[in-house]
């Protein structure tokens, strides 16, 4: 029963700091004042890691990279759309 809870804390934390990355945009990462957060945020909107690496704290840094690596992917391997067929 106690790993029950410790596996639930930890879930519900988790999805606590996933909201953090959800801003609109990064003007409303800018308002935040806790500098740990807000580089989250800034570092998974952005995909940049050079924000992930100002976080203070360790294993929000861990997360804000694992982020990070998980937009680039996408980003990366996205298919190209096809362009249109031209008609002549």
């Amino acid at each position: 029963m106690d790993i029950l809870k410790k596996i639930l804390t930890l879930a519900i934390c988790a999805m606590g700091l996933t909201g953090v990355a959800r801003a609109g945009d990064m003007a409303e990462c800018l308002k935040i004042q806790d500098a740990d957060k807000k580089h989250f945020c800034l570092g998974s909107y952005a995909g940049s890691g050079t924000y992930c690496d100002k976080i203070n704290n360790g294993e929000l840094r861990r997360d804000c990279m694992f982020k990070v690596v998980r937009v680039q992917r996408e980003v990366t391997y996205k298919p190209a759309k096809p362009k249109p067929p031209v008609e002549e």
